[in-house]
């Protein structure tokens, strides 16, 4: 049922196909998927369901199955859970930063907020929290139905996720489908919300050439679209956990571009430049271009674990989080 109920093409257009009985046949998946079924119905749905909440039920899911599937994979694309705790406060403090300091009383509820979640955004628990504080919001100013149609608008128009992986990437939209329909504002048939599937550290640049993907052309469109919320849209806020990795490798020429400015000087200072090839850094960067450099104001907030660990790297010493501000204030 996921081509019907997932209002994304691409997946739309995956699930078709597999769901094909000859294609199945030809790539062998019919037994795997026969033992992937008789797995799931020895679970006691209502015994799972009553020990987590459904939405932190799936994200717990997650990250434990990358790790036996495929840990390799796992460890190159910095796949960590974040707690639900550690969520709710980054984005209550986005919330408080933007009344206070930036002069937008509602804060993510203002319709001219426009927040992405560009680092791997997962099964979307950044983006859940940001709808489910901006529908506090409207419901403590005593919005009435209409108003509160605000928080499927949000969904669809200006709160933006990016995921590289396909299977977190169903899961997020799997999830913001369920807290819509659970605050009664279902989406309709042709309507889909603000997830992309994408590399985040490219197409930030326009104009971007790219060959053509006739075999997908779902997967093309996916693309394009992302490409526009980088390249076009006004975003004020990006918060989320960057993937961690200690040296992330080679990266494309376009990503390498990335962190240049950073590099400049470094050997002054005696640190070796490939210390700062970790995708927390690419993704800071990439923050702070969008934020600086193609805007005019905003922020960003990332989880301060993996800023601690950056600073314990380049300078061989643990990182407190006094003795982090402490050099941000330097």
């Amino acid at each position: 049922m996921a081509a019907w109920t997932l209002r994304v093409p691409v997946v739309q257009a995956l699930f078709t196909q597999i769901a094909t009985p000859h294609l199945l046949g030809s790539l062998g998946l019919v037994p795997v998927l026969d033992q992937a079924t008789a797995a799931l119905n020895r679970v006691d749905r209502r015994a799972f369901f009553n020990r987590f909440e459904q939405h932190h039920a799936v994200q717990y899911f997650y990250e434990p199955f990358l790790e036996a599937f495929d840990p390799e994979l796992r460890k190159e694309l910095g796949v960590w859970y974040t707690p639900p705790e550690i969520v709710e406060y980054m984005v209550a403090r986005v919330d408080t930063v933007l009344r206070e300091e930036l002069d937008v009383p509602d804060g993510l509820a203002d319709p001219r907020v426009y927040v992405l979640d560009p680092c791997c955004c997962g099964t979307g628990a950044y983006l859940v929290e940001v709808l489910e504080k901006i529908a506090q919001t409207l419901d403590e100013k005593g919005a009435d139905a209409l108003v509160a149609g605000d928080v499927k608008k949000a969904a669809m128009e200006r709160v933006f996720g990016f995921e590289i992986l396909p299977a977190p990437f169903v899961i997020a939209h799997m999830q913001l489908g369920l807290l819509l329909q659970n605050m009664h504002l279902p989406l309709a048939e042709h309507e889909r919300v603000g997830v992309f599937l994408t590399n985040a550290l490219t197409g930030w640049e326009s104009p971007h050439k790219h060959g053509q993907l006739s075999a997908l052309p779902e997967l093309e469109a996916e693309r394009d679209a992302a490409e526009k919320v980088k390249q076009e849209l006004p975003i004020l806020v990006v918060l989320g956990n960057p993937p961690y990795n200690g040296f992330a490798g080679v990266s494309t020429a376009e990503e390498g571009e990335l962190l240049a400015a950073y590099k400049s000087g470094l050997s002054d200072w005696g640190v070796t430049k490939h210390y700062l090839d970790d995708l927390y850094i690419r993704f800071f960067r990439v923050a702070e271009r969008r934020i600086a450099e193609m805007g005019n104001r905003g922020g960003c907030l990332f989880h301060l674990q993996r800023l601690m660990d950056l600073g314990s790297f380049l300078c061989h010493r643990p990182a407190t989080p006094s003795w982090l501000v402490q050099q941000v204030l330097a």
